[in-house]
């Protein structure tokens, strides 16, 4: 695995991690992963060992995130789109498969917009393609949570948000892993980052993507429900919808080799000679 970090022209850094080319397939599919919002590369940990044999594959820290530094509170999703693009400039990639969750979903929609000429496919997992003015006040009141009572409550009301209650007290360890994340996110790269989720306005322009696309739902998921996903695979024209039952918001957390196997077979079935 190679470890760098990129500058980009606004002041933000970007920490990457290249984790090599394939040992079965020459020459090996590219494919970078996007994290949510609140988590770093982490999130990909037990799903990117099973995707290593067969892609090559580059994981990264959104910015103020993790590693990465964010150097306002304040972007667009234009810009991480760009934070994206930088990362497969930086390994040499001129086109490669994007998978992401939630806001890392949200990115990916922009870069299948912005640039589909770099983009051979998309999983983009639970996420959503606009927010409404309830949407909007609710990011505002978790915003001012963090300021008054510090990231340790943020944690507390976001894991309420991501999973069932019954999958919390099941897995304490996978609990402590993702509060961890949300612990290591900076405030002002979570607030960079919800001003970008606050200004998403996809959804008319959906029809306009070109790429192959799979969207992935989880059937308990309260942050990016099934119905508002179907809406989107309807809006795109030729995408899938699969739905995971049982699975919360973070599906790379509860349902890792099953989206590994989702996103290994979307690859294939866009990958076969015609």
């Amino acid at each position: 695995m190679i470890e760098t970090t990129i500058s980009r022209p606004d002041g933000a850094r970007i920490r990457m991690r290249d984790h090599g080319g394939s040992t079965r397939r020459s020459p090996a599919p590219a494919l970078v992963l996007s994290n949510s919002l609140a988590t770093d590369s982490a999130l990909w940990d037990e799903v990117v060992g099973r995707l290593c044999a067969d892609y090559r594959v580059l994981t990264y820290d959104t910015r103020g995130h993790g590693a990465s530094l964010a150097p306002t509170a304040s972007a667009r999703l234009a810009d991480l789109a760009d934070d994206l693009f930088a990362v497969m400039d930086s390994a040499g990639l001129e086109q490669a498969f994007i998978a992401g969750i939630s806001l890392g979903g949200m990115t990916g929609l922009q870069c299948a917009l912005q640039a589909p000429q770099r983009v051979l496919g998309l999983v983009a997992c639970h996420c959503r393609a606009s927010i409404d003015a309830a949407g909007i006040a609710g990011w505002e009141q978790r915003l001012q949570v963090l300021r008054d009572a510090g990231p340790q409550a943020l944690a507390a009301i976001t894991l309420e948000r991501w999973f069932t209650a019954e999958y919390r007290a099941a897995e304490p360890a996978a609990m402590a892993r993702v509060q961890a994340m949300i612990g290591r996110t900076a405030p002002a790269g979570y607030e960079a980052c919800v001003r970008a989720i606050q200004g998403i306005d996809l959804l008319a322009r959906l029809p306009g993507i070109r790429v192959p696309v799979l969207l992935v739902a989880g059937a308990q998921d309260a942050a990016a429900a099934p119905a508002v996903m179907r809406d989107m695979a309807q809006a795109i024209e030729g995408a899938q919808l699969e739905v995971l039952d049982p699975c919360g918001h973070l599906s790379a957390v509860q349902r890792p080799a099953e989206l590994a196997a989702l996103i290994d077979r979307f690859i294939l079935s866009r990958s076969q000679p015609r």
